[in-house]
């Protein structure tokens, strides 16, 4: 009976032993999220006014609703999670923030914003993450050879 327990012991120990361990350098994803850092306009090159105007019309972009849910005792608002993938060339038009605030984090590739605050234009990589609060207004391009996918969280108006 020993023996046979022992024998199952050892089965079941070989059927587990996958290696479940997932590491940032073998997920790239995985590691822009786990290295995220803001980045923002270079010292000394902020300025209210900046820019009234980015890249041009939206083209190159889709996006997925990931989640939406009821922001707490405010009815009409929402926290709403989405995917955009910029393909290279892309743009995504100028548009303020004045009602909706949130933050990017640039999972892949890499991309390029105008903003109204900052005389020059900023590159962002994997990792990196835009604030958008409500003085906010920028324009982004897709100037990398690879699609941009950026994860972005926004407080929202519900409608």
């Amino acid at each position: 009976m020993r023996f046979i327990l022992l024998g199952a012991a050892a089965l079941l120990t070989a059927c587990v032993s996958v290696n479940a361990n997932v590491t940032a350098a073998s997920n790239p994803a995985l590691a822009a999220i786990e290295h995220a850092n803001v980045r923002t306009c270079p010292e000394g090159r902020a300025q209210i006014g900046a820019h009234n105007e980015g890249f041009g019309p939206q083209h190159g972009v889709t996006a997925r609703t990931i989640a939406i849910t009821p922001a707490a005792g405010e009815a009409s608002r929402i926290v709403r999670l989405r995917l955009l993938t910029m393909a290279p060339g892309a743009v995504i038009a100028w548009h303020s923030h004045e009602t909706t605030q949130g933050m990017a984090l640039i999972v892949s590739g890499q991309a390029t914003e105008i903003r109204n605050s900052c005389l020059d234009q900023i590159i962002y990589r994997a990792g990196d993450v835009a604030l958008e609060d409500a003085q906010t207004a920028h324009g982004w391009r897709n100037d990398g050879d690879e699609p941009a996918v950026i994860l972005v969280a926004h407080y929202a108006p519900a409608s």
